[in-house]
């Protein structure tokens, strides 16, 4: 997956996550801009395509395997106090974000290794393809109205009135 739709893919996911969570505005915006940072380039999995080509299994080895979040994620929720773990649970989920893309979009080793490094699964769509091609293009627009959610709280939004269901 090119590194724009790893980016906005992590935007989207921060901001349903922060929306989900009923986050603070500001920091929904910070952590969806250090989600995206997390995401693609060298602090992303994809590292291991430049400084960290040293690490096993070569370009979605190791640094591509689910275990990885799933154990920070456990270190964060044991270590790091809740209030001021925000900005790691958004390096972690702007991580696997990019691995839950390459799970979608990776055919070369199909998707992301279940084992450390080897047991590949994924649905393999083509990188680069017509569907991630779709998305790249189609996610600034959802990525705008998922702000829109966030900032109104879905109230009123497009001055659409939501029905009120009777108890």
């Amino acid at each position: 997956m090119d590194g724009s739709t790893h980016r906005l893919f992590a935007a989207s996911v921060s901001i349903a996550t922060s929306t989900a969570t009923g986050a603070p505005l500001w920091q929904a915006a910070a952590s969806a801009v250090i989600g995206t940072a997390s995401a693609a380039g060298w602090t992303s999995p994809d590292a291991d395509q430049s400084w960290l080509h040293w690490v096993p299994g070569g370009h979605r080895g190791l640094t591509h395997w689910w275990g990885i979040p799933a154990l920070l994620s456990v270190a964060v929720l044991v270590f790091v106090p809740p209030e001021a773990a925000w900005a790691l649970w958004a390096l972690i989920l702007g991580w696997a974000s990019h691995l839950l893309a390459d799970f979608i979009f990776g055919e070369r080793p199909p998707g992301i290794p279940m084992a450390p490094w080897w047991s590949y699964a994924g649905l393999g769509l083509n990188s680069g393809g017509g569907a991630e091609k779709w998305l790249r293009w189609g996610l600034p627009t959802f990525i705008t109205w998922q702000a829109l959610v966030l900032i109104t709280g879905g109230d009123y939004l497009f001055g659409w009135d939501p029905p009120v269901l009777s108890t």
